[in-house]
Parts: structure tokens; C-alpha cells; sequence
């Protein structure tokens, strides 16, 4: 009986003798391609070439079949790479992945053409690229949060001393320094990037083998395919391997996490470029004006910050959804639905830490508005009630009622001298105290005085200049580890896609290295 030829994924394919009907094919397959060819195929044709120099290795595929299977593969990755149109989807195809292994039978025969997808499925391709394609963006987010890293450990550190007031519950607090401020900023970034290459680490797993979920007869080396592929080991259990998705929830959990960072730190910025404080400012290239009012200059970079940030955290519930309730199994909700969120988001984000790091990198930081502003906002009346507690034996409540006092007998529109602040606490003394306490105007000059303030600020990780400095040379060496980390892992990669390409070059009877 004559084998009758599959008129491939358009027409019949296994069981099924047409092609999917046109709603299917007008909601489903067709808007999907021209993405799916631009940011899947380049990994298809990755882990085909792994898959098929494994099968060729143990045998399970003759190295002929498989040296022609490779000589394809490596002409339609040229082809990608130098941009040039790949697989012309046919009318009414099912998917890019029968498309594509349809071309290899158009190109190679039946014999050969279709003899690449032994022990693997579409369940087990798909949950692999799922994660190459995850790791790859998860990488570059980490080289542009090591821009946005060094961009803020370079601000803080021109900035340790210069004073500024602290707020908590947006009212003027204590003096501190822009640098303290911006060196808090770092340690939680930097505590972010932490977790985005756990992220990595946890998604960098390979699935590749486990068939459809439920593993395969053939004798495969799924370790070979995960060291050529640049995986850090397999997935140990096939129908773990193909229903989990759990990796790319924690991904975007971390992303979440450090996209809100962002967003705190961008509203601080714009607060503090605006009236009234008027602390920092940007150049012309990165601010706007306004199409009505020509006085205005919008930090409006700040708002696409925040509004960027936000991706992953709604990504993340868009995953956690999509997965909500399915079979623990493969399904296209879990391969497809659930994880089509996670692009968008990875793209926002990136998009969110460069801008930051621009502005980071050209703040122009005004010094006397922010002493200015000190000076009128009593924020050096901690210190002074600190002082009674030093100087004068006072318990903090009694120094902190004292103070508290003083200051509520004072007209709003006096502004505190020495002299003034001296009669203030001497009246305040007896009626709290039932004794007078007289401090010389000198000593309260420095009491008062907001750089003295920040520089006396040295316990409990407070703004101290040397203190802040200190931390940041600890961060400094922190953020290195992690670029190194970062740049191991890049290795890594780099050393795989070598071992990938010697184990072709060897079936093509090339031998050695030779490409």
C-alpha cells in the first residue's frame, strides 16, 4: 500500500485530513507568524541543531540524515541572522513549528526531512525556548541595571556631603545628604538585581527531551543537549519540564519588585526638580516644556519611568491567571497564553532602568536651594533635643517636650537665629522643666547648623559622609560580584554555543573547529 504524503501543516497532518478552518487560522495562526519567524524560529533552529547533533551522537539518527538536517539548519540561521525572510508560511498552516519541520521535508525528503523530530515534541521545544528566549532577556536587563548601578554610585558619591533635608510623610524631617539618599536607592537596587539573577539561575534549566511530558523510549543524552544549549543541568522530571511555569512567575516577581523601586525613586526626583523645593534639574535634552505655558520644564521622562516600571507587576498577574486552575500538564494556556506576557513586560522594564540611569548620569543637583530650604524648615531640632539629652541630663521625652514647645510659641513667619532659638528653650525650660536652661548662642549656632547635624549622624547607617562613603565602597564591590556573575554566565553561554558548533562541524565531516 502506498504511503499517502501529508500535504503538510496547511492540509493533513497525523489524524487530521485538512487544513484548520478560516476562523482558526484568521484569530489564531496567521496574526501569530510574522512574530513567531522574528522571536522563535532563531531558538527553534537552536535547539533543533542541539537536539539533532545529540540524536546523531548516540546513534539514534545516522549521521548522513543528520548532516544534511544540519546543513539546513545552519543555512536558515545564516539567513536569520543576516535578517533575510525565513519560511514563508504556507496558507492555512497550523503553527510555526509544523511549518517549519514541513520545510525541512519540502527541502530533504520524508526520509530525512522528518526523521529530526524523534523523541522530542512541540510541548518540550516550546517550554525550552520558552526559557532560552526568558534568559537571554533577563541578561540584558541585568547589563542595563549595571549602567543604572554605576550611574548611581557615581551620584551618591559626588553628593555625600552635600546636605539636604530628609522627609518621612513628605514634611521636612532631619538634614541628610542627596548621597545618603542616593546610596539607599543603590542598596535596593542592587538587592534587585540580586533577585532578577536568581531569576536566571532558576529559569536556566532545561526541558528539552521530556517529549510531550511523559518522557520517550529512545536512549537520548538530555545532559548533552542542556551543556550545548548553555543550560545548567535538566529538568529531572518530564512532566515537570513541560507543565511548569512557575520560573517565569518568579522572574516577573522579581521585576515586580524592582519595578516599583523605580517607581518610588522617579517620584522623588520629580518632586524635588519642582516648586517648591527646586533641588535638581536636568538639560534641555531631557526635560520638555509645556504647548500652552512657556515657563514650564516638565521632567516628564520621570512619569514614563513610572509608568514602565509597573509591566511586570501586572505581567505577573496576567502568569499567575493564565496559570490559574489548568491541569498540571502542558496546555496553551500554560505554553503560550500565560507566558505571552512576560515579553512586554521584560521590554518596559529594560525600557524603564536605562531612562533612569540617563537621568541618574545628568542630574544637575542645586546645593544652596537645598541648604536654603533647610535652614528654613526647623529640620535641626532633633539635634537640638538630642543636645539636652547630652548636655544637660534630660530624658529624649522631656528634651523632645521642651523643644516641642518652644516651637509652638514661635510666630510662623519669625525665622530661627541662635538668639531667638536661646530665649525660646529658656522659656520653655521652666515651664516644662520648672529650671532654666541656657545655652550660649554659639554653641546652638553649631547645634543647629545642618552640615554639623549630618556630620554628627553617624550612628544607626545615618548620613554622616564618611559613613555613607563606607557603604558605598561596600556596595561598589557588591555591584562588581554581580557584574562578574552576569559575565560568567555570559561565558558560560559563549563556551556552549562553541561545544554546539564543534559537535556540527564534526557530523558535517569537518572535524576540529573548522567552520
Amino acid at each position: 500500500m502506498t504511503e499517502r504524503r501529508p500535504d503538510g501543516p496547511g492540509g493533513s497532518f497525523g489524524r487530521l485530513r485538512s487544513g484548520p478552518d478560516p476562523v482558526l487560522w484568521e484569530t489564531l495562526y496567521a496574526p501569530s507568524f510574522e512574530s513567531d519567524r522574528r522571536t522563535t524560529l532563531p531558538w527553534l533552529l537552536e535547539v533543533d541543531a542541539a537536539h539533532v547533533t545529540m540524536l546523531a551522537e548516540t546513534g539514534i539518527l545516522p549521521r548522513p540524515h543528520a548532516a544534511e538536517l544540519l546543513r539546513l539548519n545552519r543555512e536558515l540561521a545564516d539567513r536569520c541572522r543576516r535578517g533575510e525572510t525565513v519560511l514563508d508560511p504556507p496558507p492555512g498552516h497550523r503553527g510555526l513549528f509544523l511549518a517549519y519541520e514541513q520545510l525541512t521535508i519540502e527541502r530533504l525528503g520524508r526520509e530525512v526531512g522528518g526523521a529530526a523530530h524523534v523523541a522530542r515534541s512541540r510541548n518540550d521545544i516550546n517550554a525550552t525556548i520558552a526559557r532560552l528566549r526568558l534568559r537571554t532577556g533577563v541578561l540584558a536587563l541585568l547589563d542595563e541595571l549595571a549602567g543604572l548601578l554605576g550611574a548611581a554610585a557615581d551620584l551618591a558619591a559626588e553628593h555625600a556631603d552635600t546636605a539636604m533635608s530628609g522627609f518621612t510623610h513628605l514634611q521636612p524631617a532631619q538634614p541628610t545628604t542627596f548621597g545618603h539618599y542616593v546610596t539607599a536607592v543603590l542598596a535596593e537596587l542592587e538587592r534587585g538585581a540580586g533577585r532578577v539573577l536568581a531569576g536566571y539561575d532558576e529559569t536556566n534549566r532545561s526541558p528539552l527531551g521530556a517529549g510531550a511530558g511523559l518522557g520517550t523510549s529512545f536512549p537520548i543524552d538530555r545532559e548533552r543537549t542542556a551543556a550545548v544549549l548553555g543550560f545548567d543541568g535538566v529538568i529531572d522530571n518530564s512532566l515537570d519540564a513541560v507543565a511548569s511555569r512557575d520560573y517565569a512567575a518568579s522572574v516577573l516577581g522579581s521585576l515586580a519588585i524592582l519595578g516599583v523601586t523605580l517607581t518610588r525613586v522617579a517620584l522623588d526626583l520629580q518632586l524635588w526638580s519642582g516648586e517648591p523645593f527646586g533641588f535638581l534639574g536636568w538639560p534641555d535634552e531631557l526635560v520638555s516644556t509645556s504647548s500652552m505655558m512657556p515657563q514650564k520644564r516638565n521632567a516628564f521622562v520621570l512619569e514614563n519611568v513610572r509608568g514602565r516600571a509597573v509591566a511586570p507587576a501586572s505581567a505577573l498577574v496576567g502568569v499567575l491567571l493564565g496559570l490559574k486552575n489548568t491541569p498540571f500538564t502542558n496546555s496553551v494556556e500554560v505554553s503560550s497564553e500565560a507566558t505571552s506576557h512576560l515579553w512586554p513586560a521584560l521590554s518596559a522594564i529594560g525600557d524603564a532602568v536605562r531612562l533612569l540611569a540617563l537621568l541618574l548620569g545628568k542630574t544637575i543637583v542645586h546645593r544652596e536651594r537645598m541648604r536654603e530650604f533647610l535652614l528654613r524648615s526647623e529640620t535641626a531640632m532633633t539635634a537640638l533635643a538630642d543636645s539636652l539629652v547630652r548636655e544637660h541630663g534630660q530624658s529624649f521625652r522631656a528634651a523632645h517636650e521642651t523643644v516641642g514647645r518652644m516651637l509652638s510659641e514661635r510666630s510662623a513667619a519669625t525665622p530661627w537665629t541662635p538668639a531667638l532659638v536661646r530665649a525660646g528653650l529658656r522659656e520653655a525650660s521652666r515651664a516644662v522643666l520648672d529650671r532654666e536652661i541656657d545655652v550660649e548662642d554659639e554653641a546652638l549656632a553649631a547645634i543647629l547648623d545642618p552640615e554639623a547635624c549630618v556630620r554628627r549622624a553617624q550612628g544607626g547607617g545615618g548620613p554622616a559622609p564618611e559613613i555613607v562613603r563606607d557603604h558605598l565602597c561596600r556596595l561598589r564591590e557588591r555591584v562588581q560580584r554581580l557584574a562578574d556573575e552576569v559575565a560568567a554566565r555570559r561565558r558560560r553561554l559563549a563556551s556552549a554555543s562553541g561545544q554546539l558548533q564543534d559537535g556540527i562541524d564534526r557530523i558535517l565531516g569537518f572535524g576540529g573547529g573548522q567552520r
